[in-house]
């Protein structure tokens, strides 16, 4: 018969129930010869390990699957463990398990040792339980909140070169409306960016989101034509900042100004040892365009502000058909904040 076990909420448990709730909590256990050197494991801590269940194996056959940057302090914790001068008894601890073709596995583990007359230990219980999802979502948060704080960092900078060349550019009656028309700009950019996981970001969707608010007919007429380049937090900030100032202008001045006008926007990487990255905005059949010898605002975001943060090489020509808008970059300029 089995013996029923009293828990501390005076409720009757069997050794049945006992198992059973170990099996429900998924609680792998397994037992250590320390004078054979050897253990075995039950079937769940076996599963963890890739090892056969309820067969004695070498200690160092376990201790070789766990992961290579957790195992020394693992080992500081198990030489203490079994230390003569200073048993812990108890030794309580998280590490990763790598076995060949399963994927990465977190487990948290409690040994329990006991020993014999001299100090020495004769053998030794241990109880594991999977955290493999609780250790990815706890990364994933530390992952976020850090990403957060680089956007935030990379949005203030270039907020405050806006301010700057505002101040420069524009005089002080406009300088409140044209404010507001680039940070709803960086607001469209930080959308597009909220569709995207991780910290790169969708060239083509950056694109998509800057023009957005030219709805209907013009909207149609602005052919976007590249590979859906994936690029960093600040090149995204950079680059949905040239589309607003190019698409702004058109509206105003330029190809979609008129039924007849429209924009085509390129973009191409070519090279193979230095890669390099192509955009051209190109109108046609708009109002005759002609330049300016004074280089406003929004000139400076399309020349300036892409050469300081981007390293690129840009032209604006005011072809007879139309304003033509060429970028050209090192790709690694998009990968990196």
């Amino acid at each position: 018969m089995t013996r029923a076990l009293e828990t501390p909420l005076n409720i009757p448990l069997t050794s049945d129930d006992m198992e059973l709730g170990l099996r429900v909590a998924r609680v792998g256990l397994g037992k250590v010869d320390y004078r054979a050197d050897t253990l075995r494991c039950d079937s769940l801590a076996a599963e963890f390990f890739g090892l056969d269940a309820g067969v004695e194996v070498p200690r160092s056959e376990l201790h070789a699957r766990i992961h290579p940057d957790d195992w020394p302090q693992v080992q500081e914790g198990l030489e203490c463990l079994l230390s003569p001068e200073n048993p812990l008894q108890v030794l309580d601890m998280t590490h990763r398990i790598l076995v060949p073709d399963v994927p990465l596995r977190w487990v948290n583990a409690r040994k329990q040792v006991t020993y014999d007359a001299e100090g020495l230990p004769v053998e030794g219980v241990f109880a594991m339980v999977d955290i493999t999802a609780q250790e990815m979502a706890e990364r994933r948060a530390q992952f976020l909140i850090g990403e957060l704080g680089h956007r935030a960092k990379n949005l203030i900078t270039v907020v405050s070169g806006i301010v700057r060349q505002l101040a420069r550019h524009s005089p002080p009656e406009e300088i409140a409306d044209r404010l507001l028309a680039r940070l709803a700009a960086l607001g469209r950019n930080q959308e597009a960016m909220m569709h995207d996981a991780g910290s790169r970001f969708g060239l083509r969707e950056i694109f998509t989101e800057q023009v957005r608010p030219f709805s209907g007919a013009a909207r149609e007429r602005i052919v976007l034509d590249g590979p859906d380049l994936m690029i960093s937090s600040n090149a995204a900030q950079i680059l949905g900042m040239v589309t607003h100032e190019l698409a702004t202008n058109a509206a105003k001045y330029g190809a979609l100004s008129e039924e007849g006008g429209r924009v085509v926007v390129t973009w191409t990487v070519t090279g193979d040892e230095n890669p390099e990255f192509a955009l051209e905005w190109g109108e046609r059949g708009g109002p005759k365009v002609t330049g300016t010898k004074t280089a406003g605002f929004g000139t400076q975001v399309l020349t300036k502000l892409t050469e300081g943060a981007l390293g690129a090489r840009t032209e604006v020509t005011f072809d007879t058909e139309g304003l033509v808008f060429r970028l050209r970059a090192p790709l690694s300029a998009l990968s990196r904040d």
